[in-house]
């Protein structure tokens, strides 16, 4: 009995061995695969993530461009504006000089120069002078003969009844089909678009030194 005994407790303490093994072995199977589903999962996880953090950065880029844009858009904006204000102002000064300069005797040679280059452009005997009243004023008979007398004596000046609110004066041949506009206002407002820039600059320049 003894024996048998024994025996018994060896298969027993045998059995309990191979369990023992048997759990070990599924245990470490079980870690074995926990790893590989681990580490799947964390290449997984990166994988997202990177995806994710690309995402992120390219819609950041995405929105930094649109938020560059428009603020290089609103720059464009208050730059015309500036421009758009800065052409004005300098129109508005060029006026009142104009008025002013309307006023000085110089203005009377002046005109006379306008008057002559506009019937010389023209070409033709007889001659419309569209005028303001300051313009009226100075165009005398005496004044348009003398110009007569320089550039063609069969050369005849006529005043339109209609009055120009611009200093200096618009040229017509009699049948209308020719015109010379020589208004102060027009030759400068073409100087200034030809010029813009610089004329631009160079006001601007000078206002911030004051």
């Amino acid at each position: 009995m003894p024996d048998r005994a024994q025996s018994l407790d060896a298969i027993i303490a045998e059995i309990r061995q191979q369990s023992a093994d048997e759990v070990t072995a599924v245990q470490q199977s079980a870690a074995r695969e926990q790893e590989q589903i681990n580490q799947r999962a964390k290449v997984e996880a990166d994988r997202l993530r990177g995806g994710i953090v690309r995402k992120a950065k390219t819609q950041a880029a995405t929105l930094q461009k649109r938020t560059a844009a428009i603020a290089n858009l609103e720059v464009k904006k208050l730059n015309l504006q500036s421009q758009s204000l800065i052409s004005a102002e300098i129109r508005r000064r060029l006026d009142e000089r104009l008025a002013e300069f309307r006023q000085t005797p110089e203005y009377v040679h002046l005109l006379k120069n306008l008057v002559t280059e506009g019937a010389t452009g023209l070409g033709v005997e007889n001659v419309i002078i569209f005028a303001g009243d300051r313009e009226r004023a100075l165009l005398t008979t005496e004044f348009l003969e003398s110009i007569g007398r320089e550039i063609a004596s069969n050369l005849h000046f006529s005043i339109s009844d209609e009055i120009l609110t611009e200093s200096g004066v618009i040229l017509y041949s009699d049948d209308r089909r020719m015109r010379f506009d020589n208004r102060l206002a027009t030759r400068c407002r073409r100087i200034f678009t030809e010029n813009q820039w610089s004329i631009m600059r160079a006001f601007t320049d000078n206002e911030e030194q004051r």
